[in-house]
This record gives C-alpha cells, structure tokens and sequence, in this order.
C-alpha cells in the first residue's frame, strides 16, 4: 500500500465515482480504477461493491476511509505546521521581561504583535534581570529584555534603548510647577527607591550624593512600577523610567524631567549558540517601534537650529 493507492481511494469515496475522482486527481478513471484494485488486494479488503458503473462503498470500505480520514487530518496538520514554521518560526515565542518592561511596554508590544500574527502563542515571564539572562542563555526564553547584562551570561546582547529617568510626583506637589527637577529640589523630600542591589538605585544615590542632597529614604520598593504606583498614593516622589511613568500618568500624576540625566538602558538577550528565531525579531520589529511611540508620549522629538533631531520632555500638566 503506498500513498497513491490512498488518494485514489479517498478521492472515490469523497467525490462519489471513478470519473469525479480521476477528474479530481487529474488522472484517467483506468488508472483510479487500477490504484483501488490494487488496495483491495494488498489490503485484503473488499472496498467496493460494483454495480454496472456505480461504486457502492461496502461496511469494510466505510470503516477503512474514516481510518484514512484520521490520517489526512493528521497529515493537513502537518501541512499548516510546516506553513506556520515557514513563516513564522515554531508558531510559540517565550519572552523574559525585567519588572519594568514586563509590566509596561512588553505587554503592549505583545497586544500589537498578537493582532499581526493571531495563531501564534506567546508566553511572557516576568523576574529580575538576572534570572533573565539566565533563563534566555538556557534558551528556556527565545527573547529577553533586560536592565544589565550578567557578566556570565553568554547571550548575545542589542541595546534597545538608553533614556534618561523622569521624576514622578503627585500632581499637587509643590514642584509640579517646575519645567524640569534637580537634586537640590528634592532636599528633605520623601523619596521612594528602588530597593539595593539594584544597579539603578546605586546610580540614583550617587546623583544625589555628589550634589550633597539629603532625602528622606523611608519607603523603598523592589520594582519602579510599584515606586510610581506609592507616589500615585502620595507617599513621596521617585525616579523612573520613562515609558514606566508613562502608564502611571493622569491627572494625578506629573512627571518632570530629571537633571543631570540619570541613564536607564534596555538590552534585548538572544540565547547563544543558535540561530536567531525569526519569531524573535519579528517581536523585536514591534517592540523598537512600539518603544519610540511611547518614548514620543513623554518626551518627544523637537528639532534644534541645525535641523538636527533631539528629545525634550512633555511637561504634563498638573491640573
């Protein structure tokens, strides 16, 4: 029994004759003729029963095609899974997001991403940074974004951004009027923090050590979503990311420049050794161009005298 012997079978059966099944396989009906009594021979079957020019399927005949059934079934699953990995790798994209980015603009990017290409799955996981370059170099995670790159990590590494971080403070603050906040602003102010360990909140505390500004450091909190989320509740002010503020923003919330700028860089882990999945940079297409558009919200483009693109913050309003 070989695979033509089936097809011809099947197409007797779905088309009703010999004449539509040979039309159907762009056959002769002798030689469909020939492949069904071949079956029946090697099969041992009696597949049909002749009566002038008609086919009559017999018990045996019915009971044998709902078994081929099950397996053009299995074999167009096939077909659609080799589609799905021809245009877009494996049809599943795991992603290792830090808090920051896990909890904002990944999931936006994933919304975007999923309405542009709806049958393939994405999981997202959420941890330190550490753990995703951890779990990116395992190639437990096709994609990861990340604050720092672990010094044993082995992954390859492209930045994906380096912006500068934004004050956030309640919209009733007394310095919500200003234009942009220094550190000698925030003398004697309830600060909230990122908790230590973190290389960002080491880079925030030199800031203000070096302009010899002393803040009142009595809340701090793992993740600055939850830093933004305290200021929401008026326990003090803090340093954020930008686009991470930006999902905090409302009438509310002011957000303000920060100078000198503190940097807040984004890299984007691929796991190593490996060629990199096309479902991956698919994601990394949306995910640059979903990142300007929202770095644009808060701080968008101007251009200088030379005609030369910069940044300058949106001064969102405290009323």
């Amino acid at each position: 029994m070989n695979l033509k012997h089936v097809e011809a079978f099947r197409a007797v059966m779905v088309a009703g004759s010999m004449t539509a099944a040979a039309k159907a396989l762009f056959t002769s009906q002798p030689n469909v003729s020939r492949l069904i009594s071949q079956l029946e021979r090697e099969t041992g079957l009696q597949l049909f029963q002749r009566s002038g020019v008609r086919l009559i399927p017999t018990s045996e005949g019915t009971a044998f095609f709902r078994e081929v059934e099950r397996a053009f079934v299995g074999l167009q699953g096939l077909a659609n899974a080799a589609a799905q990995i021809r245009n877009l790798g494996s049809g599943r994209l795991r992603i290792a997001a830090m808090p920051s980015a896990g909890m904002t603009m990944v999931p936006h990017a994933i919304k975007r991403f999923t309405e542009l290409f709806p049958d393939v799955t994405v999981s997202l996981h959420v941890n330190t940074s550490g753990t995703v370059n951890h779990w990116t170099a395992s190639q437990f995670c096709d994609l990861g974004v990340a604050v720092y790159v672990s010094e044993a990590s082995n992954c390859e590494v492209e930045q994906l951004s380096n912006v500068s971080a934004v004050c956030v403070l309640s919209a009733k603050h007394r310095l919500a009027a200003k234009r942009a906040i220094r550190p000698a602003d925030l003398e004697g102010e309830s600060f909230i923090s990122l908790c230590h360990g973190d290389g960002t909140r080491a880079t925030m505390d030199e800031a203000f050590q070096r302009a010899g500004v002393q803040r009142v450091l009595a809340i701090e909190a793992q993740y600055t979503a939850m830093c933004c989320e305290m200021v929401r509740h008026g326990m003090g002010v803090t340093l954020a990311h930008p686009i991470v503020a930006r999902d905090y923003a409302g009438p509310d919330i002011a957000i303000r420049p920060f100078l000198p700028a503190i940097r807040f860089p984004t890299y984007l882990l691929f796991p190593p050794n490996r060629p990199r999945e096309r479902l991956a940079s698919a994601f990394v297409a949306v995910l640059r161009e979903l990142h300007d558009e929202l770095l644009a919200e808060v701080v968008p483009p101007t251009r200088n005298a030379s005609g030369k693109t910069r940044t300058r913050l949106r001064v969102a309003s405290s009323k």
